[in-house]
Formats: structure tokens, sequence, C-alpha cells
């Protein structure tokens, strides 16, 4: 990887969300416009009263947490179970696919992002335990291209070093690699 500053660095994102359910086969969830994680977490601070104004002088972190937001633009009955709650989608022969609405209040596997941009660093992403809740938005209702927010988190796992983490990201060097 080249060292900052280097506008060889500056990267136009592009890649496969692949989703393996708990148990399951890994899938291609198609076209993705968005694979968001946003990193949150708790901190415990301690301010000084030695002062006539309290001052910060330690803060820890107490937790961790991270969200992802995934905008899936492939209809399709296995992103919008994922959305919905939905149980796992029967196939009724003729292409059609059915699956029961807010059946499963959680949906666990893993996601696994690929990078395939022509500009910039590659990312691979690797979360291996992830949790999907019934949420955002689906109208099918529209005068664009349909959308289907998916929202959960990634789960830490837990190693025998008596480490966690909640996975992986792999940068790789265009010009280098």
């Amino acid at each position: 990887m080249s060292t900052s500053p280097d506008i060889r660095n500056l990267t136009v994102g592009k890649g496969i969300l692949f989703y393996t359910p708990e148990g399951g086969v890994e899938r291609d969830m198609g076209e993705c416009s968005v694979f968001e994680t946003t990193p949150s977490g708790d901190t415990l601070d301690y301010f000084s009263n030695r002062s006539g104004i309290k001052k910060k002088v330690r803060s820890e972190a107490t937790s961790a947490a991270l969200a992802i937001r995934i905008i899936a633009n492939e209809i399709t009955a296995e992103n919008l179970a994922l959305q919905l709650g939905g149980d796992t989608p029967v196939s009724g022969g003729s292409g059609i696919n059915t699956f029961n609405i807010m059946r499963e209040t959680k949906v666990s596997g893993s996601l696994r992002y690929e990078g395939h941009n022509d500009i910039g660093n590659r990312l691979d992403v690797s979360l291996p335990s992830v949790s999907f809740k019934p949420g955002g938005t689906f109208s099918p209702i529209s005068e664009e291209w349909m959308e289907i927010e998916i929202n959960g988190e990634a789960l830490a796992i837990e190693h025998t070093d008596g480490t966690s983490d909640f996975g992986t990201v792999t940068v790789t060097d265009q010009d280098n690699a």
C-alpha cells in the first residue's frame, strides 16, 4: 500500500456482497448499492474534581458494537426475507417463492464483501457472525428502482487466546499487487 499522502490511495469502491445463513450455503446478494458498517461504543469517563472546573482525565471503553446497513437492489425472496424477518423462502415452481413475514425475530449468519473496483485499493471484508433483525425500509410503490434496506449488526467472535473482534478487513494495493 502506498504511504500517505498518495493519490493512488483514493478509491472508488465496487464489489460483491455474499451472505451465508447459519447452517446454510453462501449466496451472492446481487446488486447492492450500499454496504455500510458503523462502529460505536460507550465509554466511562472520569473527571477530576481537584480544580474549579471538572476536567476529563480518563476515558475507558466499556462496550463496542458494529452496525451493518445494506441497500440491496435485486428484489429477491431471500433479500426481502432478511429485511422483513421472513422464514426461508419456499419454491412453488415456475419461479415463484413464498415466505412468511415476521416469522423470525432475527436471522444469523456471516457476510463477506469481495472488492472488485478498478480505481484505488481493494478491500475484502469478512464478518463471520452477523445478525439481522426485521427493520429498514422497503417500498413496493415507486417511480425509481426498488431497493431493500437491510439492517443488522456484526457480533464479536471470541478467540482461544482470549481476544475478540468482529471480523477482518484486507486492503490490497492494486499498484503493487
